[in-house]
C-alpha cells in the first residue's frame, strides 16, 4: 500500500461485562501498559512531562504498524492529570473505543493506537 493512501483499523473492544485482563500495580511514574502477545507485557513509563508516541524511530514509544501515524499522539503530564492527545492521526487514537483529539485519562483507560492495545496505569502517588 502507498504511503499516501488511507488505510483503516478494526477497534477492539471487550466484550459486555467483561473487564480487561488485570495490569501491572502502580509504579513511581504513571505508565502505559502494553501486551505484544499473550503471557508478555512491556511498561512504558512516563516519566518526562511529555511522552511521544508513533511509528517514526524519534518518538518516546514506537509503535509498528501501517495504520499508526509517524507522529500519532502526545501524552502529556499536566496538574490535572495525564492527558492524550491526537496528534492529526489518519486512523485516530480512541480511549475506550471512542475516537477522541483529547483526553484526560483515568486508571484503567484501554488506549488504542493503531492495532496496539495499551492500558493506563496512574502512579503509585495519585
Amino acid at each position: 500500500m502507498a504511503e499516501d493512501q488511507p488505510s483503516y483499523t478494526r477497534i477492539i473492544q471487550t466484550g459486555d461485562g467483561v473487564a480487561p485482563p488485570p495490569v501491572a500495580p502502580p509504579g513511581e511514574h504513571p505508565a502505559l501498559v502494553w501486551r505484544p502477545r499473550l503471557g508478555e507485557e512491556e511498561r512504558f513509563d512516563l516519566a518526562g512531562r511529555t511522552t511521544r508516541v508513533g511509528r517514526n524511530s524519534e518518538n518516546d514509544i514506537v509503535l509498528a504498524g501501517p495504520t499508526v501515524s509517524a507522529r500519532h499522539a502526545t501524552i502529556r503530564r499536566e496538574q490535572v492529570g495525564t492527558v492524550i492527545e491526537d496528534e492529526g492521526s489518519l486512523n485516530g487514537t480512541f480511549v475506550n473505543g471512542e475516537l477522541v483529539q483529547q483526553q484526560l485519562l483515568e486508571a484503567g483507560d484501554r488506549i488504542q493506537i493503531g492495532p496496539h492495545l495499551l492500558v493506563y496505569v496512574p502512579s503509585a502517588s495519585q
